[in-house]
């Protein structure tokens, strides 16, 4: 990116190509998670579900997730420019063979350890007959993902080391097509065992779904197992750090379980259909951003442009808060028919819709900050240091523990308390890295970055006030149920949207111009 305005615009294209591909996935993700409340409702067996769902993808995260990529990216691009593509992939068998086997291992331990480990990560099941015993029984079954799970984050890396964006973000439209088509046709005619099994299903579809595209770039695997290979070593240097750094979002979660586990039958559900629906919209945007940059940082890196890392940086960030703000805004305002038009129907109540929208509200006040930490985190990656985001991330558990508990056995906030605590937690933890990175890239925070974040900010404040005050008065009118609801959603959102876009160009948000200059550019 030669600069802001023609660095930024020359991203919004395909970034926004892929946001589309992620919005898709995540939408179809969205209705899986829509049937599965419509038909359990929010108790006893969608806690169940939930919670052996959750679980393997907290051992995921906790143990190799985000550091597969994190890791193999950057190594991988060095390769490519140091060493050549022979190099690059024999790096990449190596990765696969060991990363393979730590993940089977995993699984198998997981599957042989189900029952320990529901009563570890959420003990007021025990306090309910047959609950902690289910679980384990679906955990036994869903286990196995990890495995798949991560030689398919392997393979996302190796495609978009390649340039190949669009079919990574494909793969989750596979998976979550798979669910969405076994609820509407089997709904709970096979219990929830039918339900883990289709989910097994499809998260292994996500690896052997990129395997075409796979041999396109040219790679083949072969089985490779050196450790004492120079490259496994720089990766087991920037591995534990990276981990480390990657346990924020697994263990809020986990905390968020534990705690929730003993508020009743429905908290645990609450707490993640609401944390389904945050991540869902901070991660169309926030997803799409740092798989387009990852490898740009990474390469940037391997060739010491730190100027160049530093705008890059600095352009993605901008456009973050500027896309996340106005989704907070919304969330924040609107928090309550949100959720009524997403989940209200079937088995799922009013009440059940009253504790949902609450915990999301609470959610929404993190949203800016934990997209800040998924640029972030890739950019402190990309250098190679997994340190500085293992520090952060340990204060930022520090601060989730410590507001949580403060929150909730304090204050007695519940749910909503859990959610806020999440959202703290992530805020904090973004602006130590703002700093951090400044200090590593100099030219990242600058007085016309933060300015330009206020006034966002601003624009934001704009936008709740409209969609408040909107919705408050179109919900005097008369006529009720979904439809009328999801009206009165949208009658509230577009003007909250045109005054966040209106203040936005009066108050010359440099976002809005490079969009602006975009569109002139390409009519």
């Amino acid at each position: 990116m030669s600069d802001s305005k023609s660095g930024g615009g020359k991203a919004v294209k395909s970034i926004g190509i892929m946001a589309v591909l992620i919005l898709l996935a995540k939408f179809m993700g969205l209705l899986r998670e829509m049937l599965v409340a419509g038909i359990y409702g929010q108790g006893y067996a969608s806690d169940v579900i939930n919670s052996a769902t959750q679980i393997p993808l907290l051992f995921f995260d906790m143990v190799l997730g985000v550091a597969i990529l994190s890791t193999f990216v950057p190594i991988y691009n060095k390769n490519l420019e140091q060493h050549g593509r022979a190099a690059a992939d024999a790096f990449a068998n190596n990765f696969i063979t060991i990363v393979g086997s730590v993940a089977v291992l995993a699984a198998a331990l997981g599957v042989v350890l189900s029952e320990p480990v529901v009563r570890l990560m959420v003990p007021g099941y025990a306090d309910v007959p047959g609950k902690v015993e289910e679980t384990a029984g679906l955990l036994r079954i869903l286990f196995p993902s990890i495995a798949f799970t991560a030689i398919a984050y392997v393979v996302v890396g190796i495609l978009q080391s390649h340039g190949e964006f669009t079919i990574p973000s494909l793969i989750s439209v596979v998976s979550n097509g798979v669910m969405i088509a076994y609820l509407i046709i089997f709904g709970n005619k096979l219990g929830l065992t039918g339900v883990a099994v289709s989910m097994l299903i499809a998260w292994a579809l996500q690896l052997f779904f990129q395997v075409p595209w796979l041999l396109k770039t040219g790679y083949r695997y072969r089985p490779r197992w050196n450790f004492s290979d120079g490259t496994m070593k720089e990766v087991a240097l920037l591995a534990l750090p990276v981990l480390i750094s990657s346990w924020v979002q697994p263990l809020c979660n986990v905390i968020n379980m534990s705690f929730g586990s003993g508020l009743g039958d429905g908290a645990v559900s609450a707490l993640n259909w609401a944390n389904k629906i945050y991540i869902i919209m901070v991660g169309v945007f926030a997803y799409a951003i740092t798989n387009f940059i990852f490898p740009r940082l990474s390469r940037l890196s391997a060739g010491d442009n730190d100027s160049a890392f530093a705008e890059t940086t600095r352009v993605s960030v901008g456009w973050i808060i500027f896309i996340i703000t106005i989704i907070s805004a919304l969330f924040l305002a609107l928090s309550s028919p949100i959720i009524r038009v997403v989940f209200e129907r079937g088995a799922f109540t009013a009440d059940n819709t009253k504790i949902t929208a609450s915990a999301l509200f609470f959610y929404s006040f993190g949203m800016v900050g934990y997209s800040i930490c998924e640029v972030l985190n890739k950019s402190f990656y990309a250098i190679r240091d997994g340190k500085t985001p293992m520090y952060t991330s340990i204060f930022g558990v520090i601060v989730n523990v410590g507001c949580a508990a403060l929150f909730v056995l304090g204050l007695g906030l519940g749910v909503n308390g859990l959610a806020l605590a999440s959202a703290i937690s992530s805020t904090a933890i973004a602006l130590a890295l703002l700093i951090m990175i400044n200090r590593r890239r100099s030219g990242v925070v600058t007085k016309d970055f933060v300015l330009n974040a206020v006034k966002t900010l601003l624009c934001g404040l704009a936008a709740f006030v409209t969609a408040k005050l909107v919705y408050i008065a179109a919900d005097r009118l008369p006529g009720a149920g979904m439809v009328m609801t999801l009206v009165k959603l949208c009658a509230a959102a577009l003007p909250a949207c045109a005054a966040y876009a209106a203040l936005a160009w009066v108050l010359r948000v440099n976002e809005l111009k490079t969009a602006l200059g975009f569109l002139h550019r390409n009519k």
